[in-house]
């Protein structure tokens, strides 16, 4: 069980290996320390203070990874709303400044997460546009260019691969574009 937690594998019902998602993984992880945090207690002598203070800490951490993702989505939530003017986005962004705590060590999370998510479409944006254009300049078997749209010369001229590397190429510039568009 435990090599195929660290696999991030699982048999499903007809005992088909499939790959396990990030939340499971984190899930899995919590279930077997906390079974060996209970099996350690189980073991040890602990006074009734020592025990009041640990199921404190315990409890205040389930609260703070709850709280985290809750805070950042209603501060998204009050970006994504378009009908409203200046002054009500202010209210609004007042109001849950005072409602929420909100900390630089959660902000930062935020801030990370989002950079590396616009860092991964802007190197697959580059990288459709560079291999759009290679489909286009590098030579390809005739059996490949299965049908020439115009010509230029009697032996040379558009063919459908080289509008479908446009497409690939248009799409890159579109995820180019979309990941530095501000919102």
């Amino acid at each position: 069980m435990k090599i195929n937690r660290l696999l991030n594998i699982r048999k499903d019902s007809e005992g088909q290996s499939i790959r396990l998602t990030q939340s499971e993984i984190g899930n899995a992880l919590l279930e077997q320390k906390l079974s060996e945090l209970i099996e350690i207690i189980e073991r040890s002598v602990i006074d009734s203070e020592s025990a009041r203070l640990y199921q404190q800490q315990i409890a205040a951490a389930f609260e703070k990874a709850e709280t985290a993702e809750a805070q950042i989505a209603s501060f998204e939530q009050l970006d994504q709303d378009n009908n409203l003017s200046r002054e009500e986005l202010l209210e609004g962004l007042e109001k849950l400044l005072s409602e929420t705590k909100i900390d630089s060590k959660i902000s930062s999370n935020y801030l990370k997460k989002n950079a590396f998510q616009k860092g991964i479409m802007f190197i697959l944006a580059i990288l459709l546009i560079v291999f759009g254009f290679a489909m286009i300049i590098m030579p390809a078997p005739p059996s490949f260019e299965i049908f020439t749209v115009f010509y230029f010369t009697p032996n040379d001229g558009v063919t459908i691969m080289d509008l479908v590397s446009l497409l690939i190429i248009f799409g890159g510039v579109l995820l180019f574009v979309l990941n530095f568009n501000k919102k």
